[in-house]
This record gives structure tokens, C-alpha cells and sequence, in this order.
């Protein structure tokens, strides 16, 4: 008789199978990607856009996970929204993802500088006027709109910019991502790796732009910042090299217009106060206007509340960074 008991029988077999799974996932993942790159390379920018539709339309259908946490993490940004305007809401989130994905893919196998066909730039005079006083320049993002898309002012306006973002999971869509923003001119410093912070202070001093995300929870140090009225696990990378550095930080947001093309919009700079919590506060205040702005153009799947914040702990004169 197997003296194991059931139950830890029963919890081996589903690591195994989940084992299995990724394995089988990580093996069929890049040849899946290369007959995507292909097949929305293949196809003018509208039909491509329209297959990343449908392709989020079916994530919302089938994957009920993701469905779930959007939904949930609407009902927490607006509680007074109807259910039925935030599950139209959620639907749209998973399309508008879908149709950026579609997006990336059709240009990863076209020339650069069709990317600039589709996006129209407003507000670059404000990076023009941070490097005439020769300050460093932070360029605050989001999960907004399609992104990625903010590298094309690289080639339409010689932005330089350098995004400091973290590994993925999948290598294989970590090399995709990079190999995009490459092709759209913008360097990828890879957050936390070797020799990063040398990388992050060349970016600053030789007149380039280094663009920070903050508005996702990671598995790494953070400060609790208010985010649609709960608190929010934040990287506080951003704050802690505009106040070390004297750095601008500039907001700015890639928006979806109705007709396909895109607007990436360069907005004043913030005025930040000499605390990393309460600098860090006042970005993810521009990054929530943006996101009520164009709720269904965020990434709503993911758990930006996954950890609740501790006992309020005193402040203390260490807690605080100067310029």
C-alpha cells in the first residue's frame, strides 16, 4: 500500500502538470510569435488592427482569469459605475490590448518609419525647452494607449530616448520587445540588471531621455502612493533620480484616436516636492488623470492592488531625499 496520502499525491500530479505545461508553453511560444509576426506583417495597418481586435475579443471570452481582475480592479477605480458600463468598459480594455499587440506585430516586420505614418506628436517643445536649460530628463509613462508607440519621437523628433523596463517573464517576449524598440530607435536598459545605474546616468548627462513606468506593482522595493483613491504599491525609480539628479520629469501618454492613428502628447513638466513619496504621489496622480481620461486605453488585467499596505507607519527625517 502507498503510505502517501491522497491529497499530497493529488498536489504532486498538479505541480507536474503545471510543469508540463510551461514547458510545452515555452517550446511552442517563439514559433507562435514568428507566424504572428509574419502573418500581421503581412497585412496593411487597419487589417492588422482589426486581428488584434479579435484576438482580444476571444482573450475575454476565454480567459476567465483576466477577466475576473479587470472587472475587479474596475469595480475598485469606480464603484459608483453601473456593472454593466464596467463590464463594457473591461471588454474594450482586453480590445484596445489586442489591437496594440496586432500593432507591434505588423511593425516588427515593416521599414521604421512607417510607425511614423500613424503617430502624431504634440507637446515636444517642452523637451526642446528642458534641453536649452540643460536639465536631465525624465519622461514619466504609463500603461497607456499603446506605449511602445512613444519610441517613434525618436525618429520624428530625435527624442533619444533609453526605457528602463523590467525583464519579462518569457525571454522570448522580452526579445521581441527589445528588438521593437530598436527598430523604433530606443535603447532598453534592462531594470536591475548589471551595470544599469552606469547605463541610467550616461542616458541623463549625454542630453537623452529616459522613460519610466510606474504604474504597475513589482516584485521589487516600493513606497505606497494613493491610486484611484486606495493605496498603491509604486517603484519609486522615477522620484529618486528627478530629485537626486535634478531631472524634469516630463508626463506623457500615447492616445488612440477613433480613426486608428495615435497622438502621443508631451505635457508640462511637474512640479515636484523634495520627498520621494510625495514626488512619487504627484506623478501617479498625472498617470490616474490620463487613465480616467481614457479608462478602456489601460491595462486593467493587471493587479495594481495585488498587496494590501501596511500599518501606517511615523515618517522619519531619513525617509526624506533632497536635491
Amino acid at each position: 500500500m502507498d503510505p502517501t496520502p491522497a491529497s499530497t499525491q493529488a498536489s504532486t500530479a498538479a505541480t507536474d502538470t503545471s510543469v508540463l505545461r510551461r514547458r510545452a508553453r515555452a517550446r511552442a511560444l517563439p514559433a507562435v510569435l514568428r507566424g504572428a509576426t509574419w502573418l500581421f506583417g503581412s497585412v496593411p495597418w487597419p487589417v492588422a488592427q482589426r486581428l488584434g481586435s479579435l484576438l482580444g475579443r476571444l482573450a475575454w471570452r476565454v480567459n476567465g482569469r483576466d477577466r475576473k481582475r479587470t472587472l475587479d480592479h474596475l469595480a475598485i477605480a469606480f464603484p459608483d459605475m453601473d456593472p454593466r458600463q464596467r463590464r463594457a468598459l473591461g471588454h474594450a480594455s482586453l480590445r484596445h490590448l489586442g489591437t496594440s499587440v496586432g500593432e507591434l506585430l505588423h511593425l516588427l516586420r515593416r521599414p521604421p518609419g512607417e510607425a511614423q505614418k500613424h503617430v502624431r506628436v504634440e507637446g515636444f517643445e517642452e523637451i526642446e525647452r528642458l534641453r536649452t536649460e540643460g536639465r536631465p530628463i525624465v519622461v514619466l509613462m504609463a500603461h497607456c494607449g499603446n506605449w511602445e508607440l512613444t519610441s517613434v519621437a525618436n525618429l520624428s523628433h530625435g527624442l533619444g530616448l533609453a526605457a528602463s523596463a523590467r525583464e519579462l517573464d518569457e525571454e522570448v517576449l522580452h526579445d521581441l520587445a527589445v528588438r521593437l524598440r530598436a527598430r523604433l530607435g530606443s535603447e532598453t536598459i534592462p531594470r536591475g540588471s548589471r551595470g544599469a545605474g552606469r547605463q541610467l546616468l550616461r542616458v541623463l548627462r549625454s542630453g537623452g531621455a529616459l522613460a519610466m513606468l510606474i504604474d504597475q506593482d513589482l516584485k521589487a522595493p516600493g513606497i505606497w502612493v494613493p491610486f484611484f483613491g486606495r493605496m498603491a504599491h509604486t517603484p519609486p525609480g522615477a522620484a529618486e533620480i528627478a530629485l537626486r539628479f535634478g531631472a524634469a520629469v516630463v508626463p506623457t501618454f500615447c492616445e488612440r484616436l477613433g480613426d486608428g492613428s495615435h497622438t502621443l502628447r508631451f505635457h508640462p513638466t511637474l512640479d515636484l516636492p523634495d520627498d520621494v513619496t510625495e514626488a512619487t504621489a504627484v506623478m501617479t496622480a498625472a498617470i490616474e488623470k490620463q487613465v480616467r481620461r481614457r479608462p478602456e486605453q489601460w491595462v486593467w488585467l493587471h493587479r495594481r492592488w495585488r498587496r494590501p499596505p501596511p500599518d501606517p507607519q511615523p515618517r522619519t527625517e531619513g525617509d526624506r531625499r533632497r536635491r
